[in-house]
């Protein structure tokens, strides 16, 4: 009989076929991955605190001005000016970049691609061809020109009386750093004249949302102009942050288009608002403290929010205006207590009608925990949205920047506030809100729903109802998880 021979298959071997081969290649590389997205996020699920040498410079007392400080002559006093947004605080800010004569610091978030972006970033290499020194800081992933105005930001980056840099720019290696944003909002003119706020930069920052800035012009009377140039030092010398690569050559022709453009819009505006300086109307003010966030890509110290909380906590009348309340759950409970130990304490957001951020649907799942007999929490009903930061105390001290109350402004991004003593600045911004925003907003009641006034809630459309439907469902899930 003849043998015939197989090959035999032992447990020591596999049979390797092209969709085995997919499978676990697929499997390795969602496990990479998980991996990779527990990298990012884990550096920012411990609790930081403030740390005991940061305490005694968070407290109403280190913003309170000394008998000294309020007993001086208005006239040696730095001024503060209310800004609300608009395009006559946008042409302010054309107007102090035209008028400079050795340096200009600018530090914003955003850029947007319209035309209003353009007009700045063009007076600003107009005030560097004069010998005007200029520093500009951008976040590192999204403050960067768009594809339509490439052409210009060649000839910002490739200016010699320019220095371009980029705050945590996308570096893989480095996984903590994606979370990190740059927020800040500053411009300092000739180390004089400084505006903090909320606004990025370009038409549809100034047109489009409702927002807020304060310019001080300070001749030297105080220490709050020398701090914001050293927190710019500090920013440009930080290991996160790069000088802008120096690109293509310059397009001359778009150089004089740009140039052409802008004047004529300085022409009209000049026809319109006069002169710039007169729109602001400053008044003397007691001490203004300049307050940042820790420069790092890690978890932050809470350091704006630890204030807030002191002001709101030490208070006896409070109003907060924030875009987004997306808090966590024990420092919702930190700002109810603090509420019960205020006469009267308003919080002001957005709606649903207005919002354009996703993130708003984390507060529509949670925004019954904002409700107390404490807090008066209002829903912003205009068309445009309120995009403001401003919280202000017993009428005396006002907080003025780019923090918004929210897990980002407190942990992960860098911010910059003033906080102001005087009563006449914050009388300028209560006014403000009163006029401008309590308004237009509807106030929600202890049901969860609007308490009926004259205010009509903007009706959402239904595919906006929808999405957000989704979207809340989803954060219910992650709330869960």
């Amino acid at each position: 009989m003849k043998l015939r021979r197989t090959k035999a298959t032992t447990i020591y071997e596999t049979r390797l076929s092209r969709v085995w081969i997919a499978r676990t290649a697929v499997c390795y590389l969602f496990a990479a991955i998980l991996w990779y997205i527990l990298c990012v996020i884990t550096p920012y699920m411990d609790s930081v605190g403030i740390p005991a040498s940061d305490a005694p410079n968070l407290t109403r007392a280190a913003f309170t001005a000394t008998d000294a400080e309020r007993e001086k002559p208005d006239s040696d006093k730095p001024k503060a000016a209310f800004l609300p947004t608009g395009e006559q605080s946008f042409y302010l800010r054309l107007d102090m970049i035209e008028r400079a004569k050795s340096s200009i610091d600018f530090m914003v978030y955003d850029i947007y691609e319209d035309v209003g972006a353009q007009y700045f970033f063009t007076a600003l290499f107009r005030a560097a061809d004069r010998g005007v020194k200029i520093r500009i800081v951008t976040d590192g992933k999204l403050g960067t020109f768009k594809p339509p105005y490439i052409p210009l930001q060649n000839i910002i980056y490739n200016h010699n009386n320019i220095e371009a840099y980029g705050f945590n720019g996308i570096d893989f290696g480095r996984p903590q750093g994606l979370m990190t944003l740059l927020h800040d909002k500053v411009l300092c003119v000739d180390g004089d004249a400084l505006i903090v706020g909320g606004a990025n930069m370009g038409h549809a920052a100034y047109l489009d949302n409702y927002d807020a800035e304060v310019l001080i012009t300070d001749g030297g009377k105080s220490d709050v102009i020398s701090d914001v140039r050293g927190y710019f030092d500090g920013m440009i010398s930080d290991k996160l942050t790069s000088r802008r690569k120096r690109s293509k050559k310059v397009d001359e022709k778009a150089k004089t288009r740009y140039e052409h453009e802008l004047e004529e819009y300085l022409k009209t505006c000049a026809d319109r608002f006069g002169d710039a300086r007169a729109v602001a109307q400053s008044v003397a003010v007691d001490r203004i403290t300049h307050l940042t966030n820790p420069v790092t890509d890690g978890k932050k110290s809470p350091r704006i929010m630890q204030a807030m909380f002191e002001l709101a906590e030490s208070s006896e009348r409070t109003t907060i205006v924030t875009p987004y309340a997306l808090i966590t759950d024990k420092k919702i409970d930190r700002l109810r207590a603090a509420a019960e130990k205020n006469k009267s304490f308003r919080l002001i957001t957005n709606s649903l009608y207005n919002s354009r951020n996703v993130a708003y649907a984390v507060y529509m799942q949670g925004r019954k925990k904002y409700l107390s007999d404490s807090i008066e929490l209002w829903e912003y009903q205009a068309d445009d949205q309120l995009h403001a930061k401003i919280s202000v105390y017993d009428g005396r001290y006002t907080m003025i920047g780019s923090f918004n109350l929210d897990e980002r402004s407190a942990h992960i991004d860098t911010e910059s506030v003033l906080i102001i003593d005087s009563q006449a600045f914050a009388a300028a911004a209560e006014r403000y809100i009163d006029e401008k925003i309590v308004a237009e907003s509807c106030r929600v009641g202890m049901d969860n729903k609007y308490i009926p006034s004259d205010v009509e809630p903007g009706k959402v459309p239904r595919d906006k109802q929808v999405k957000y439907f989704f979207y809340t469902a989803l954060a219910a899930v992650i709330n869960l998880i």
